[in-house]
């Protein structure tokens, strides 16, 4: 880590503050860090609280227009107001490989339970551990 001041962006108003990054061991600014930590901490979770309900609002009405799209076979609508154009579009993936799809798609290749499972708990049994390192906030 570096002594020099870093300009990040502030959450709010977009102006830039500068902030020092303290030496390992360097308890004086901990206070400091940790008071900036958790106000960020609390903006972040308020701002991903209203992109959620901003999303199920989207997706609510997403689900209002395909169905109307849908039912009245419209394959694209121009937009006067923006210019753009909305386009009624199907795609194929894959499903998932989730632990009970796998297990059914083993099953389904090896014809037999037993097999299947082994396999899967030989799969689980040898995944890599990753260890990941965070802060979390206990409120009391």
């Amino acid at each position: 880590m570096s002594t020099d001041s870093e300009s990040q962006p502030a959450a709010s108003g977009g102006t830039l503050t500068q902030m020092s990054v303290p030496h390992e061991g360097d308890i004086s600014n901990l206070t400091h860090a940790i008071v900036e930590w958790r106000k960020l901490s609390d903006e972040v979770k308020e701002y991903r609280q209203q992109i959620r309900e901003r999303s199920k609002k989207i997706k609510a009405l997403e689900d209002i227009i395909l169905r109307v799209m849908k039912n009245h076979n419209i394959g694209a609508l121009d937009l006067k107001s923006s210019g753009g154009r909305i386009l009624f579009k199907k795609s194929k993936r894959q499903a998932g490989l989730g632990g009970k799809n796998l297990q059914k798609y083993l099953t389904d290749y090896f014809k037999s339970e037993k097999q299947a499972l082994d396999v899967l708990k030989f799969i689980q049994e040898n995944r890599e551990v990753v260890t990941k390192e965070s802060l979390q906030l206990e409120k009391t």
